[in-house]
């Protein structure tokens, strides 16, 4: 072979490899452009870190009017968006979301522990679920969020995240899911009101809210659209440091409360103006007078294998005036109850200035 041969050769190489090369490169910079492009918020995201550019189901919201459109998307097209982790949003208005209308699947949303902050209007609610009147709403999934309030830099918000459905059955949303969310620093955590129904709340949290942690009211009551919240099923929720209750019943009933925490509550862990269905394997400390107040039993209040746990001085107190207030009394009781609430195997432990005082019994 001649030299003049192998020069050919060569340069014929070297350019067959650049060509090889050539393709590989431009994938590379479109997987770069696609990743770039896949940073900012809206359905069906492209090429987040990790997804090797293909397409990616993740939403990072990066701002309100990105949030709002991923959850109202959800609702109107019933799926469930699944939003980045690294999502961190401020609200200055309410987020509001129509039920779909008959839904029988899931919809609604996984935060995957997105950040969410209030800085409306005091009063104002973060996000809201609301009924369509016309027809019921089956199988909200709502889950991993993180939802602030705004109340200790400012005025705060009023419901953290509320389900509400006025209208009675025909606009009623039931069979949902609300699971690992945590609120606080707000007026109330999770509000439920009208024909919200037939739903479980697991590993829920209300903390440091200016009224209750979980707040459910019934409405139109003796009207031909009444709604009713019943058959909730709260299980492991953690309503603690709030200048109300923890979980206030507001004329509500069908709730079954299991493995709840209560601690330093100021009217109490729980509050059952109109009975609770059951109550047990929770724990309440130093959370108002009575760990559960239940005046009336309703169609039969069940309170079982619960604890409570106080030194007898500790109090729910709140900051006003530039010194510190008291808003509650020392717990001395397990149960505050009216007539035929049912009690049993119950009991309160002491410490501190309350070891030993006959002050502290689990009836009041």
């Amino acid at each position: 072979m001649t030299h003049m041969q192998k020069g050919r050769r060569m340069i014929l190489a070297v350019a067959a490899a650049v060509l090889a090369a050539a393709p590989l490169r431009s994938a590379r910079a479109k997987r770069q452009v696609r990743e770039d492009q896949g940073r900012t918020g809206g359905r069906g995201q492209v090429g987040l870190p990790g997804s090797g550019g293909g397409a990616s189901s993740f939403i990072w919201a990066r701002n309100e009017t990105e949030f709002a459109q991923a959850l109202q998307d959800g609702a109107a097209e019933r799926f469930v968006p699944m939003f980045d982790s690294r999502t961190a949003v401020t609200l200055t208005k309410t987020v509001n979301v129509a039920a779909p209308d008959g839904a029988s699947m899931t919809w609604g949303a996984n935060g995957n522990h997105a950040k969410v902050q209030w800085a409306g209007p005091g009063g104002g609610d973060m996000i809201v679920f609301h009924g369509t009147k016309g027809n019921g709403s089956r199988c909200l999934y709502f889950e991993k969020f993180n939802l602030n309030g705004n109340g200790y830099a400012g005025a705060p918000c009023g419901s953290c995240l509320k389900l509400s459905a006025p209208d009675g059955d025909p606009g009623s949303i039931y069979k949902f899911t609300l699971r690992d969310i945590y609120t606080a620093s707000g007026t109330r955590g999770i509000s439920l009101e009208g024909a919200v129904f037939e739903g479980m709340c697991e590993n829920v949290h209300g903390e440091n809210h200016r009224e209750h942690g979980f707040y459910a009211k019934n409405t139109n009551v003796g009207q031909q659209n009444r709604g009713i919240v019943s058959n909730i099923m709260m299980v492991h929720p953690n309503m603690s440091r709030n200048l109300g209750a923890g979980i206030y019943l507001d004329g509500v009933y069908s709730v079954n409360v299991l493995l709840g925490g209560f601690v330093n509550n100021a009217l109490g862990g729980v509050v059952a103006t109109n009975g609770i269905r059951a109550a047990a394997f929770c724990n309440g400390e130093n959370t108002g007078e009575s760990v559960f107040v239940v005046p009336n039993n309703g169609y039969g209040s069940l309170i079982l294998f619960n604890e409570g746990s106080t030194d007898g001085s500790t109090r729910a107190r709140k900051f006003e005036g530039g010194q510190w207030v008291d808003v509650g009394k020392p717990m001395l009781y397990l149960l505050n109850r009216g007539a035929g609430v049912v009690e049993m195997n119950g009991h309160v432990a002491t410490y501190g200035g309350a070891l030993g005082s006959s002050a502290v019994r689990v009836i009041k």
